[in-house]
């Protein structure tokens, strides 16, 4: 008797448990109810504006109205802007460093081909002027490269000076 009354017990209780479980449908619909409500528009009118914010469930809160996204320097600008402007500028110089390395090879190979073709006549008239021509571009590229750093200093400094972040240079 006392083993039937713990089985029927031990049924009942199962059962009821079953019976009042939720179905995951059920908990993800009463879940999506309660997100419209959450951020369901709510129009907050403080003297002559008049702004819409999300509801944040309570009615007697007032919603402040929302801030800036981050931090930004004395001019407006924040990270957003400063990143690529470094990013700009620093792939600015990968370029011209690329093109300078460029140009070098070509003016080492342009020299060994002087040395080592002798079937050309007249090779220092023939090459000299596309290694002049050559080396004319690779001084002007090695400006190009002191210049673009130059520019990611003097974005420094103006960052530096606007009152941004030194974390925005990276």
């Amino acid at each position: 008797m006392r083993l039937s009354s713990k089985l029927f017990t031990l049924c009942l209780v199962f059962f009821a448990l079953d019976c009042s479980a939720q179905t995951l449908a059920d908990v993800a619909r009463q879940e999506r109810e309660r997100q419209k409500r959450l951020h369901s528009p709510v129009v907050v009118a403080r003297g002559t504006t008049t702004t819409a914010t999300a509801s944040t469930g309570s009615t007697a809160a007032v919603v402040a109205p929302a801030a800036p996204a981050g931090p930004t320097d004395n001019k407006s600008r924040d990270e957003k802007y400063w990143r690529a402007q470094f990013q700009k500028a620093r792939d600015d110089v990968r370029k011209a460093e690329e093109r300078v390395q460029l140009l070098d090879l070509k003016v080492k190979e342009l020299n060994t081909q002087v040395l080592r073709q002798s079937d050309i006549y007249n090779r220092e008239y023939r090459l000299g002027p596309e290694i002049a021509d050559t080396q004319k571009q690779l001084d002007e590229s090695r400006k190009a490269v002191d210049q673009a750093k130059k520019k990611i200093t003097d974005l420094e400094d103006e960052l530096r000076r606007s009152g941004g972040l030194p974390g925005w240079a990276r």
